[in-house]
């Protein structure tokens, strides 16, 4: 690959396409609070919750750019797209202090969000900033031992639709914590295809990951329950099934993904990991456009 500028790197660095994961169910969770109370709600606090997170996924990303780097899981024959520590665009002390930076960031977001909701927040905040750092740093590389998907369906689920909508309204639903399960599906499944993709560069660098596990034909039909199940979930509740074609839409994404990831092997899955994190972004907005027909 020609070697980018370098504000081009930074920007390739922190992997724009991978950042609708995070997007989604912050939507989410921050729609399901307006829908609840339109006048309680804030918007200082839901722009504060938007920015903090987009913050903590560029982390993850830089401290994955070189940490993986540094412990030799992207090699010479990797599949993905082109790291910056890799390819020598960006020095591993410039790719480690803007992780600093940027995690510095998101702890001082933090700060205002644990003055609106509470002692819990601080908590669930330093987890947050140490499973960034934790997932391919640190002596227990949670990526590297087959807790990559868990972490994500945690964070980018859960914690994402559920510590967002209790922020503004000050309890959970029922409805909070399905929409937080299901988007920790949809988010945990691009991290699936990541690990489909890197199988055997996985296996040579001594990662243990998921797909090992389950084996990689296991691994494809557990990516298309993740895909399916969360869109019948959402035709269930709303209205998009009934009075929209909106719903067929987002139906004929999840087929359609289920079915390319039983067809792509290698660098092919790269077109289905960008295409399964820009569906989170899609399923986000048909939720909010099914509340509203």
């Amino acid at each position: 690959m020609e070697r980018p500028g370098y504000l081009s790197a930074w920007w390739l660095a922190i992997r724009p396409k991978t950042l609708t994961a995070v997007i989604a169910p912050v939507l989410i969770g921050q729609w399901l609070a307006y829908a609840y109370d339109a006048q309680a709600f804030d918007t200082t606090v839901s722009l504060v919750i938007f920015c903090c997170a987009i913050c903590l996924q560029i982390g993850v990303n830089l401290a994955n750019d070189v940490f993986d780097f540094i412990h030799g899981v992207d090699g010479e024959h990797r599949l993905g797209p082109a790291r910056a520590a890799q390819q020598g665009w960006l020095t591993q002390q410039q790719l480690m202090v803007a992780t600093g930076v940027v995690l510095g960031v998101a702890a001082l977001l933090g700060i205002f969000l644990v003055i609106q909701g509470g002692w819990l927040f601080l908590g669930l905040g330093g987890l947050s900033l140490l499973a960034a750092l934790a997932y391919s740093a640190g002596p227990f590389p949670l990526s590297a031992h087959a807790l990559g998907e868990v972490t994500v369906f945690l964070f980018f689920g859960l914690l994402a639709v559920c510590g967002g909508y209790y922020l503004q309204v000050g309890h959970l639903s029922g409805m909070a914590w399905q929409a937080g399960v299901m988007m920790g599906l949809l988010t945990a499944a691009i991290m699936l295809v990541n690990n489909l993709r890197d199988y055997a560069s996985d296996q040579q660098a001594g990662k243990k990951t998921l797909v090992m596990m389950t084996g990689e034909r296991v691994a494809r039909f557990v990516y298309s329950a993740m895909m399916i199940v969360p869109t019948i979930w959402l035709l269930q509740q709303t209205q998009l099934l009934q009075q929209s074609w909106l719903g067929w839409v987002g139906m004929l994404c999840a087929v359609g993904l289920s079915v390319a990831v039983f067809r792509w092997r290698g660098a092919q899955l790269n077109i289905l990991l960008a295409r399964s994190a820009a569906f989170c972004l899609v399923y986000a907005l048909l939720f909010v456009a099914g509340h509203l027909l």
